[in-house]
């Protein structure tokens, strides 16, 4: 009895707790992610069996709930939060597939498929299909957890990269990862680069050097001063200028596409020269991956 008053209070704190966090955080935009691992979560809680036979498993998966709804109320990114939140749901669901096994383990060891005379042949088959199945769902879970420790720890090599990105001031858009260079690398009509512009493309080198799966695409862009060819020819050569210094810091060329662009992308109005300033620029977009977990992650 003292058992079952344990299972009901952690039963009756999990339905307390989904409700204060449904009505405190109701300004705070919904997940699904987190939604969904909560469910999966209540549900697999509520189970007497997981209860009794895999509380460990259950209490690793709490946690990992907990995390993610903590990141949900500090307003962390989408993508952390759903990331958190798929492997808390992945947690649940070991501990409920242990609990299976494990329960059938304790029915083979109790003698709870009791044997007669008559049906002895039976039973016996019947112990050897449980056994079986058993073995099996223990190979399940075991990958499972596996296939969860290994998406964590790549989604975590995936944000330390992008944070590398972030440290060369290269900014997230529709189009990926963002490094925008103003015209000081390159004199007034000019595609040489200066001296001092060189550091900044050797430090993208060396985060190509270090993710050798990233490609990039750099654009020239000029400003509306001067004719369409002239403009054209100039920040094509811009780009091609950048490529050629990542290539000598040993980067391939064909993870690199450079064009052109002349003044038929601007960012800002070329009527005022702080304007004209701001579309003299090279950009370098990094592509994702074609693994990326990141980008799914965030939908």
């Amino acid at each position: 009895m003292k058992e079952k008053n344990v299972i009901i209070k952690t039963k009756l704190s999990i339905v307390i707790g989904c409700a204060l966090l449904a009505t405190g955080c109701a300004g705070k935009k919904p997940n699904a992610h987190l939604d969904s691992a909560r469910s999966v979560y209540e549900r697999v809680s509520s189970s007497d069996v997981v209860n009794e036979f895999s509380t460990e498993d259950l209490n690793v998966a709490k946690l990992k709930l907990d995390d993610a709804v903590d990141a949900w109320k500090d307003k962390k990114s989408k993508g952390e939060i759903n990331k958190r939140a798929y492997i808390a749901e992945k947690y649940a669901l070991i501990a409920e597939q242990r609990s299976t096994l494990l329960q059938h383990q304790a029915q083979i060891e109790n003698g709870k498929l009791e044997r007669t005379n008559a049906q002895m042949d039976l039973r016996v088959n019947e112990a050897d299909a449980a056994k079986k199945a058993a073995l099996d769902m223990t190979a399940k879970a075991e990958q499972l957890q596996k296939e969860v420790q290994m998406r964590e720890q790549k989604l975590q090599a995936q944000l330390a990269e992008i944070s590398e990105l972030k440290a060369l001031q290269a900014q997230n858009t529709d189009r990926g990862m963002v490094l925008t260079l103003g015209d000081v690398l390159f004199d007034t009509g000019e595609s040489t680069l200066r001296a001092g512009a060189i550091n900044n493309i050797n430090q993208v080198a060396a985060f190509l050097q270090k993710y050798p799966d990233r490609t990039l695409q750099i654009e020239g862009h000029t400003d509306s001063t001067g004719d369409d060819e002239f403009n054209y020819n100039l920040s094509t050569d811009r780009a091609l200028a950048v490529r050629s210094v990542l290539q000598e810091q040993g980067i391939d060329g064909s993870r690199i596409v450079a064009r052109g662009l002349g003044e038929n992308a601007p960012i800002a109005s070329n009527s005022v020269a702080e304007g004209r300033q701001r579309n003299r620029r090279v950009e370098i977009i990094f592509n994702q991956t074609e693994d990326t977990l990141l980008s799914g992650i965030d939908e």
